[in-house]
Parts: C-alpha cells; sequence; structure tokens
C-alpha cells in the first residue's frame, strides 16, 4: 500500500511520498524593465504607472498612437527595453455622459480633456427594431462596438475607453407599462458627446519619489526632458541612494548637459549625441537617451553593448570627429558614432565612472561588469530573503548550505562566460558580530568582451 500523505494519519503499512519542488527564489523578473519619466501632457490615461510594450493599445492607455511625433522619447526607448513603465502625471476629472433618455451612465476610463472627445452612437436596426448597435467613438474612430437587445440592456459592458454603469431602463412616467422602456423610446440612430473632461497634472517629481521606492525596474531614464532640466540630476542622486543605501541595484541614464552635473558613478550613464533616421527624423540627445536606456534594460551581464547598432539609424545628430570622441569616451559618455555602410553603432558601453580608486577600479566604468557584479548582488538577497532568512540556523551547516547554494550559482555564471577563474575558495561564509548574522567574501572576476584588436602584419 502506498501513496502521498499530508498528515501522518494512514492506517494502513506501506510507503507514502510526497514528490514536490524545492522552493526556489523568485526570478529577476525587471529585466527589460525602464522607468522612464513622462515628458508630454497626456490628457489621458492612467495617473502614476502605466505598463506598456510594442503590442500595447497606446491609443486606449495614453490617447495618442505611438507614432504621434511628441512620443519620440517613448519610441526609442521600446526599440531597446521590453517593458516601459510610462510615469503619466496625469489627473484632474472624468469625462461622462448621464442622460435621463438612456438606461446607462458612461463615464471616461481616466480624467483629462481628451475624454471630451469621446462620443457614444446608438443606432437601432432598421430590419429589427429590438437590435442595437452601440458604438464608442474616440476622435473619429470606432474603438469599440456592442450589439445588444432593448430587453438586454443591463448587458452592455465597460470597454477600453468608457466606463458603463446601467440605470435603469424604464421610460419616466411610463411605469405602468412594463413592455415600454427607455432603448424603445430612442430615436433611430442618436449620439451622445461625454462632456467635462478636465486635466489636473501632478507635480512629476512627488510621483517620481514614490515610484523609485515601490516599483520593479532596472533602468530610469526622464528620456525627452530638456538636458538642463534638474529633473536628470535627481534621477541621478536617486538612483545612487537607492544602490548605495538600499542594496537595490538599478541604473540611470540621462543626457549630457556640459558645464552641468559631472556624474562620476557607475550607476549613471550619460549619453553625449543622438541620430538621423532612415526618414530623415532627427533624434535629439534626450530622446537617444531612451533608447540607450531601454537597450541597457534589456541586456543581460553576458553581453556589451560597444559596438551595438542603433536600429533605423543612417547617421549621428551631432556628428562628433575623432578628438571629440575620444574627449567623449575620457568623460564617460555613451558616443553613437557613424560606421561605413549607414550603421550606427554605440561607441562603448561605458558609465560615467572616471574617478578611480581601489575600491572603485577602472573597470567599474564599463556597464557589463556593473551589469555581472549586479546580478551577483541581486540574486544573493532575493535567495536569502527568501531561502534562508528566518529559515535556516546560523550555525556551521546553516552557513555551509548558503556558500554551496552560491557556489552553484557562481559555477553557473562562469559556464555562461559572464565570470572567470573561480574557484569554490573564492567565497567563503562566516559567522557574523551578532548570532543571527553571516559575513559573505566573494572573489569574483567578471568577464568583458573584446573591443581592441592590435595586429600587426609582417610581409615576408
Amino acid at each position: 500500500m502506498g501513496g502521498t500523505w499530508t498528515t501522518q494519519n494512514k492506517r494502513r503499512p506501506g510507503a507514502y511520498i510526497n514528490t514536490i519542488g524545492a522552493s526556489q527564489p523568485k526570478a529577476d523578473t525587471s529585466i527589460g524593465r525602464t522607468l522612464l519619466v513622462n515628458d508630454v501632457s497626456l490628457n489621458w490615461g492612467a495617473k502614476g504607472i502605466i505598463e506598456l510594450n510594442s503590442n500595447s493599445d497606446f491609443k486606449a492607455l495614453i490617447g495618442e498612437s505611438l507614432n504621434t511625433p511628441e512620443l519620440g522619447a517613448l519610441r526609442e526607448t521600446l526599440k531597446g527595453a521590453l517593458t516601459v513603465l510610462l510615469l503619466n502625471n496625469n489627473d484632474g476629472e472624468k469625462a461622462t455622459i448621464a442622460n435621463d433618455t438612456l438606461p446607462w451612465t458612461f463615464t471616461a476610463k481616466y480624467p483629462g480633456t481628451k475624454g471630451n472627445d469621446l462620443h457614444v452612437t446608438i443606432v437601432k436596426d432598421p430590419n429589427d427594431a429590438t437590435r442595437i448597435t452601440v458604438s464608442t467613438i474616440y476622435e473619429t474612430e470606432v474603438v469599440d462596438q456592442q450589439v445588444i437587445r432593448t430587453t438586454t440592456a443591463n448587458g452592455l459592458k465597460s470597454n477600453e475607453y468608457i466606463d458603463v454603469e446601467f440605470t435603469t431602463d424604464t421610460v419616466p412616467g411610463a411605469e405602468d407599462k412594463p413592455a415600454t422602456n427607455k432603448l424603445e423610446a430612442l430615436a433611430n440612430s442618436t449620439t451622445y458627446d461625454l462632456a467635462g473632461g478636465t486635466t489636473k497634472e501632478v507635480d512629476i517629481t512627488e510621483l517620481l519619489n514614490d515610484v523609485l521606492e515601490t516599483v520593479q525596474f532596472n533602468v530610469v531614464t526622464a528620456a525627452g526632458f530638456e538636458p538642463k532640466n534638474n529633473i536628470h540630476q535627481l534621477i541621478a542622486t536617486s538612483v545612487q541612494r537607492l544602490r548605495d543605501d538600499e542594496g537595490y541595484k538599478v541604473r540611470a541614464v540621462v543626457p549630457v548637459y556640459e558645464g552641468g552635473y559631472d556624474y562620476d558613478y557607475e550607476g549613471v550613464s550619460v549619453v553625449t549625441n543622438g541620430v538621423v533616421l532612415e526618414d530623415g527624423t532627427q533624434i535629439d540627445t534626450t530622446t537617444a537617451a531612451g533608447y540607450f536606456a531601454g537597450l541597457s534594460s534589456a541586456t543581460d551581464s553576458s553581453k556589451s553593448l560597444t559596438y551595438s547598432e542603433y536600429p533605423g539609424a543612417v547617421a549621428t545628430n551631432p556628428a562628433l570627429n575623432n578628438e571629440l570622441t575620444i574627449k567623449a569616451l575620457d568623460n564617460g559618455w555613451i558616443v553613437f558614432t557613424a560606421k561605413r555602410g549607414g550603421r550606427v553603432v554605440i561607441e562603448q558601453d561605458i558609465n560615467s565612472l572616471t574617478t578611480y580608486s581601489d575600491k572603485k577600479p577602472k573597470e567599474f566604468s564599463k556597464n557589463r561588469v556593473i551589469r555581472t557584479l549586479d546580478d551577483i548582488a541581486t540574486d544573493s538577497e532575493n535567495v536569502f530573503e527568501t531561502m534562508f532568512i528566518g529559515k535556516i540556523n546560523n550555525d556551521e551547516a546553516g552557513r555551509d548550505l548558503y556558500k554551496a547554494n552560491r557556489v552553484g550559482y557562481m559555477q553557473g555564471l562562469v559556464k555562461a562566460g559572464i565570470v572567470s577563474d573561480f574557484v569554490s575558495d573564492d567565497l567563503t561564509v562566516e559567522k557574523g558580530t551578532d548570532t543571527d548574522s553571516i559575513i559573505v567574501n566573494l572573489a569574483v572576476t567578471p568577464v568583458d568582451s573584446m573591443e581592441k584588436l592590435y595586429m600587426t602584419i609582417v610581409v615576408q
């Protein structure tokens, strides 16, 4: 006799065996997630974070199609990111329709003046008076259409633009006639306009301070804002605090503002120029910062972005000669460079760190190295919090267990070509000063990518 067990209450002899998966730490889902501080007054959309990807219904979520010229920063960021967390400061009143002749109240999904561009048409079928078509129109486009019966008015559903609330289908003063309802009393075709929508923008920095503490992302940028705007420095200093004080290994991308703030920090990348696209569109520096932020967020520690191509770009804006390119690289800035064949590439995947020390050697200026170190720190924290803290004794056996977990993780990085020359003795786990603490020391050699070829050809 056998089977599985929940409690030890079996009557018959036998083997009762459960097969279950061991508890595993949650995967880091921040990869490819770029927090983009919106620089455009959308007059529509949820206040706070709007999660977007290349397949999103942009009109429904932000009120505009992605090819709208004002959305350049979002468009470029989505070229590299898997997910953009757009920080929207829209607030105000929602447009609405409350008409006694209708069995519903219609309310715009979001606040903002663009709610006043919503309309509802109700058309009766000429061949079947009980069949009604209800259409939602945004500006001039039908964005939702539903067919109901005059007897099923409460079946009309909300859509991506309008919330629908059923009120009553009884015509006022016709309570003595149960068969009479509002839809039967309507004309064959009627149109109603939503009204009363207003925009009241919220201070974007107030929203930013909150989401930096609560939202999961791995790169943040205010691409689209003028380079001289103080929001870029605010983001950079916030990222430094999150990294150094709270251990949250996120990074920032900002546009260069010559003569402005000197970032000099491994968690901040500074973009120095933009590009020209195939259709002639000029992408300025702050907009191009969005592309680099998105691409950085979607790149793991096994890759470098050095010489990575900018999709659709054929020239740089502005173009930098050799001397200016070297100067920019020495300053720790990201440079887009035009190559033969109409390609534009990222000259070197670096960050703004230019002051080196024993604690921050030159290798820290390489973004691939920083991604590796960040991944190790983040994974070690996640494993400790989900599998060890409060669960495992702080004795030799418990510390050996954590070491074995970390050694296995590091060996996986070796196989993936992310670190090199690792042996188990490079990692120690010791008892800390307090009875509940441990001290971990890890020696690691991140792998960098080939970037320079020095070649001598000898003619014999």
